[in-house]
């Protein structure tokens, strides 16, 4: 079971109303467009076991977001610009924003994911260490084996769990708001298993330590938080606490957490 197209569909359609425009922002200049010390293109060949140019021992873990790379970087999906013209997370971001055919539809998963794993590579580049500081590439410091569940179907799961526990923060999901989220969540390339997981994930009472306790690491954690600030608008005081006692319960530190509210143009907490 992969959950990475209902991330997709949840990015794409908008889990909360400034959703999209966060997004828009994360993949514009003033977020990973704008990318510098490693190319989004150097960020991906890292996800997808390249760094040293050897092959991913854990085998097709990171298939799919491997062939929505090369897809999206190679060829023409947005616009009728090939990724290269588009400086590479522009060609991924039009699977999520350009509301594109078929071709756009089926790499929503890939796309997210890619985006997502970006996000938390960026983030933890810009903390001041050495890598930063001298242009290097991001994913050269960062352990092999935690780029490699960036893009995990166990992650996935995460996040999908991240973004709905986000939503209960200002109190439990009304049927009304379950409603909402569940149909912003199409039956293209979205099995009646993971739809089924996501109702059941609505339904729970909201479970931070329960979430957290299945993050690996602290690259998946970055990512977990970018979901979450995805997934909520931060207008009310318990979205803001929720957020503080996330980034505290990941151990992030406050340049991590401010970098991703930078990138995704969400308001400090």
């Amino acid at each position: 079971m992969s959950l990475g197209n209902v991330i997709g569909q949840l990015l794409q359609q908008g889990m909360a109303n400034q959703s999209r425009s966060k997004l828009e922002h994360a993949v514009g200049p003033q977020g990973l467009g704008g990318t510098s010390g490693g190319t989004l293109e150097q960020m991906l060949g890292g996800l997808l076991g390249g760094r040293t140019g050897e092959r991913n021992a854990s085998g097709g873990m990171l298939d799919g977001l491997m062939n929505t790379a090369k897809d999206f970087l190679g060829n023409q999906q947005a616009g009728g610009l090939t990724g290269g013209q588009m400086g590479g997370i522009g060609a991924l971001a039009g699977a999520l924003l350009g509301g594109g055919g078929g071709a756009a539809k089926g790499a929503i998963g890939g796309s997210a994911m890619a985006i997502l794993g970006a996000l938390a590579i960026k983030a933890l580049q810009n903390r001041g260490n050495a890598a930063s500081m001298h242009g290097s590439s991001a994913i050269e410091s960062l352990p092999q084996q935690q780029l490699e569940t960036l893009a995990a179907p166990e992650t996935e799961q995460r996040l999908v769990r991240a973004m709905i526990t986000a939503a209960k923060a200002d109190g439990q999901i009304s049927r009304q708001e379950m409603d909402k989220i569940l149909g912003k969540i199409g039956s293209d390339g979205v099995t009646d298993e993971e739809r089924q997981l996501v109702i059941t994930e609505l339904s729970r009472p909201m479970d931070l330590q329960g979430l957290i306790s299945e993050v690996p690491n602290k690259t998946v954690a970055a990512e977990v938080y970018a979901a979450s600030l995805l997934a909520i608008d931060i207008d009310t005081q318990a979205e803001r606490g929720y957020l503080q006692q996330l980034a505290q319960a990941l151990n992030l530190d406050a340049e991590t957490v401010d970098r991703l509210h930078q990138m995704t143009g969400s308001p400090t907490v």
